[in-house]
């Protein structure tokens, strides 16, 4: 049989296949629920057309302390940004270990990776389960990035990037995240409205790492030398090595000496 007849033979295997009942529905991507489709056509109609004019990690909207006078500090991992060499594991481990509460962003391709994991962290009272991110994207409706972190392209990217992975982690764990952390921490005003108006509250860092692509240990001691009362900590950025879980696990160690307590975002109102 020439090389043409195979061909052709599976041309015509492919088109008897295709004909079978099923077989067009399984090679169409899932449909989206009802009430999904529905909420992202009047978020898309809502701020369609809605220019945004900052971009940043301190827009208008996003809150980065919580509302209180104590010597408290929240903090927050980015657990995606750590995943690649197990940091994520080795800090996390810590603060269990340490009965240190903490806030736990997740994106759409750690929850994947390890759902039976997030099920035993969204059970310790410990911690609480937020939002990364599907793909942990930075949040624009116009395509901007931050760094080298590209940002969603507009409306119905930001809303899947933010509504997908919701759902996703409340698929394994029962509960549907409160608090939003963006990819690099970056946010447009339009983005921050429009992850407000799905009923999430969009949040930020008061402590800001240096754009270093491998903090080292002496950098991460500096940046968490002395925060202000109530702010939050979220641990985490693009490209990070081990020296930065080494030194994040020493300041936290270093801060309870120096008086201050550790609680969970949801402890406290934000301001």
């Amino acid at each position: 049989m020439t090389s043409r007849t195979w061909v052709l033979a599976g041309l015509i295997f492919g088109i008897m296949q295709a004909a079978q009942p099923g077989f067009a529905e399984e090679l169409q991507p899932a449909a989206e629920p009802e009430d999904y489709r529905l909420l992202k056509e009047i978020i898309t109609a809502e701020f369609a057309g809605q220019a945004p004019h900052e971009w940043g990690e301190s827009v208008s909207g996003v809150k980065e302390r919580l509302k209180t006078d104590d010597k408290v500090l929240a903090i927050g991992v980015d657990a995606c940004d750590l995943m690649g060499k197990g940091e994520d594991a080795k800090l996390i481990k810590f603060l269990e270990a340490e009965g240190i509460p903490a806030t736990i962003f997740l994106c759409g391709e750690w929850v994947d990776k390890n759902s039976a994991v997030l099920r035993k962290l969204a059970a310790n009272p410990l911690f609480e389960i937020a939002n990364q991110g599907l793909r942990r994207k930075a949040c624009s409706v116009s395509g901007k990035t931050a760094g080298s972190i590209s940002g969603t392209q507009d409306i119905e990217e930001l809303f899947a990037e933010v509504e997908k992975n919701a759902r996703k982690i409340e698929a394994v764990t029962g509960i549907l995240p409160q608090y939003y952390h963006a990819g690099a921490g970056y946010y447009d005003e339009v983005a921050v409205r429009i992850i407000k108006a799905l009923g999430y509250e969009p949040l930020g860092s008061g402590i800001r790492w240096p754009r270093d692509q491998g903090l080292d240990r002496k950098q991460v001691l500096n940046a968490m030398i002395n925060p202000a009362s109530g702010a939050i900590a979220i641990l985490g950025g693009p490209s990070l090595q081990s020296s930065f879980v080494e030194g994040a696990i020493e300041s936290i160690r270093r801060l309870r000496s120096k008086g201050y307590k550790f609680v969970k975002i949801s402890d406290y109102p934000l301001e």
